[in-house]
């Protein structure tokens, strides 16, 4: 029976994720709450793409509960999860190549024709770098038009939270500032926004908190202000 959740917002109770008998990731109890960027620091290999894929449902939870909104999605398929209002911008894009950005946004957004162009005009306003682009195919697109685009997408359905995970991969520095600040953007509109990230001080800048993950296991979780600058802070990464 679904009970009702703390807040509005994303919310995970204790999950693990565990592969032939190994714990991979847990447990892990974090919330984002509504408006805020909560973002996921650690070394390569230390959970926090499992944990994003935990969320969205593509990786087995051996235990423990994941709220979003006023609905618990543990035991849910990821398909619903996003119509629950999930939205995933996953690490390396996954955008389908021949399809335009009109079309990629077209196949995401929901309703009918007329409520899917009102979301893709609503986006490109957003977005304005795709506007240029509305009609080009994703891969004759540069590397940050392309996550530019994958955001869109994982937003287009007025989603309660969204995961971020590596978005500024690969990018030049200054279009890595403009992926931050759309994340920032999308959280100051009221998105819970989760932001799994190697750039620590650029997630940093945009973050209200941060927790950092070693070897699958969450060793630290403070407000912004606290992490910064702190010696504990530093060798919470380190050690990661």
């Amino acid at each position: 029976m679904t009970e009702t959740a703390p807040h509005r917002g994303l919310v995970l109770e204790d999950v693990e994720v565990r592969v032939a008998g190994a714990t991979l990731l847990g447990p892990v109890s974090l919330s984002v709450e509504p408006g805020t960027v909560v973002a996921v620091l650690g070394a390569n290999g230390a959970g926090k793409s499992t944990l994003m894929h935990a969320i969205v449902g593509t990786a087995g939870v051996a235990r423990g509960r994941i709220w979003l909104g006023q609905v618990e999605i543990s035991d849910r398929p990821v398909e619903r999860r996003a119509r629950q209002g999930l939205g995933w911008a996953p690490e390396g894009r996954r955008l389908f190549p021949g399809l335009t950005v009109e079309e990629t946004l077209d196949v995401a957004a929901p309703g009918g024709a007329a409520e899917r162009a009102r979301r893709i005009d609503a986006m490109l306003e957003r977005f304005p770098i795709l506007a240029e682009k509305r009609s080009e195919t994703a891969w004759r697109l540069s590397g940050g038009q392309q996550q530019m685009l994958a955001i869109a997408r994982a937003v287009i359905a007025d989603p309660l939270a969204v995961l971020l995970d590596e978005p500024s991969l690969g990018l030049a520095p200054v279009v890595r500032d403009q992926v931050f600040a759309a994340a920032r953007g999308l959280a100051d509109a009221g998105t819970a926004i989760l932001l799994a990230e190697q750039d620590v001080p650029r997630a940093l800048a945009v973050a209200d908190r941060v927790v950092v993950l070693a070897r699958g296991r969450l060793v630290l979780d403070w407000p912004t202000q606290v992490a910064v600058g702190n010696p504990d802070f530093e060798r919470a990464l380190i050690g990661a």
